[in-house]
């Protein structure tokens, strides 16, 4: 069997055979096949995209091209495993507040999440904006922390499928990297290797996600879930609005406060317009968790649980008992209004600037471009343009207004917390295009406030 054969039959669009994709795979992941060839036939890949037998195939041999995880020691009799993903976007700190809340309900964790590259943030980097926080504890550590706390959160191991971490760095080089087959074989290898019974996956759209429109995200979607089912995994997405930064918090240690201030919400900010794009996403995917789980049959019954989740500050509690788990720093802060201390993650926020961005004009913002505001946080030093970037956590946004808010001329819409002077000047254009006023009819502006933010459930 020879590459150069491989090359041309895909590039005349002739099916490949499981033997010829697990010879390409192996012989790439053992430096056997140089990145040209490699790169040729993700180009003709990217051309002629993949069968739904090579896109098995493929996904697979790149699940085991390394360790699979055997996670029946921690797993419960009569519950389910369940894994969540998401395929990113700007202020998505989804994770950070539905494992504690679905873990407080009995629902099994073990979860890998990944650093942010480009304008996307990733989870792991918000973990480690909690001083001490260790993410990269082994394996083994993990698997014994879920069996004693019921949830553990650490960084992609490298020892799960090496295979796509490899292709990535070269798809990110060779203009491959929106290939929908080539994004869905590598979400659901690291998926289908780390041991999950069941999957769910938030695929983001919009100006700040990978999928730009609804019919992307849907494709991309329903591929993910084909390639679950027919890997004997009950796999769900769900696709959620990515067009404005979700939440009023863009950037490390911003988004950690903004975990703990949700968490410790009350029924009435719950159910407040203040908190609506982060809760609804947050409620779907913590509702369809539990479900997959065996905890729970019911969506709108799962919801209510969850509210009691948060109101009774048991999930709270299982946020701060996973930070203390893996190594995080706390505190202790009195809260006068409840009249009682509560432990606090001490954070990597030291900021020497703050700036406050003002309306040039009266009117309704009508949009706020989410990977405009993902680019200004890379320029401040929050994000990642290259893998080895050290990042500075501290750094962000803090959003007063969103979409569909009227605005008064000199009104403050956003904060943003800096350390270089140079750094904001390169944000600043970024900011500055991101958000569009105009003098539009109240109707339109409600429309667009009152927009949904879970926009469909596949699978």
């Amino acid at each position: 069997m020879r590459m150069y054969d491989i090359i041309e039959k895909k590039r005349d669009g002739i099916e490949l055979t499981k033997s010829e994709i697990d010879f390409v795979i192996k012989g790439y992941c053992n430096d056997e096949i140089p990145d040209y060839q490699m790169s040729a036939l993700l180009m003709a890949i990217y051309l002629n995209k993949l069968t739904k037998s090579e896109l098995l195939y493929l996904t697979d041999a790149m699940a085991k091209s390394a360790k699979i995880l055997d996670l029946s020691d921690i797993k419960e009799e009569g519950k389910y495993i369940v894994d969540k993903h998401s395929t990113g976007g700007i202020g998505d700190k989804v994770t950070l507040i539905v494992l504690p809340i679905v873990a407080s309900l009995g629902v099994t964790v073990f979860k890998m999440s990944g650093k942010g590259l480009g304008f996307t943030g990733g989870t792991a980097d918000k973990l480690e904006s909690i001083k001490g926080y260790d993410i990269n504890i082994s394996l083994e550590q993990a698997c014994h922390q879920v069996q004693d706390i019921g949830v553990s959160l650490i960084s992609q191991s490298p020892e799960i499928a090496i295979a796509d971490k490899k292709l990535y760095a070269l798809r990110d080089i060779t203009a491959t990297v929106e290939s929908i087959d080539l994004i869905a074989s590598s979400i659901m290898s690291k998926k289908l290797a780390s041991g999950a019974d069941k999957i769910l996956i938030d695929v983001t759209v919009g100006n700040g996600a990978f999928m730009k429109n609804i019919e992307e995200a849907r494709k991309l979607s329903e591929t993910l879930v084909e390639i679950g089912n027919l890997a004997g995994k009950e796999t769900k997405a769900i696709i959620t609005d990515m067009n404005e930064p979700l939440g009023r918090n863009v950037g490390n240690a911003l988004e950690i406060k903004e975990v703990i201030s949700f968490l410790l919400s009350d029924e009435t900010t719950l159910l407040s317009e203040e908190i609506k794009d982060l809760k609804d996403v947050v409620f779907e995917i913590a509702a369809y968790m539990i479900k997959m789980a065996g905890c729970g049959d019911d969506i709108e019954k799962n919801k209510i649980k969850i509210m009691e989740a948060i109101t009774s500050r048991k999930a709270y509690d299982k946020f701060i008992e996973l930070i203390k788990a893996q190594g995080g720093h706390i505190y202790e802060v009195y809260m006068d209004w409840i009249g009682m201390n509560l432990d606090m993650p001490v954070l990597e926020d030291n900021i020497k600037y703050m700036k406050e961005i003002h309306a040039q004009k009266e009117g309704y913002i009508v949009s706020i471009d989410s990977k405009k505001i993902g680019e200004a946080l890379v320029c401040l030093g929050g994000g990642r343009q290259k893998k080895d970037d050290i990042i500075d956590y501290a750094v962000g946004f803090e959003f007063n207004k969103k979409v569909g808010d009227k605005v008064k001329e000199e009104e403050t819409i956003l904060k943003v917390l800096y350390n270089d002077k140079e750094k904001f000047d390169l944000a600043f254009d970024y900011i500055q295009d991101a958000i569009v006023i105009d003098n539009i009819d109240e109707n339109l502006a409600l429309a667009l406030k009152s927009k949904p933010h879970v926009l469909d459930i596949i699978g």
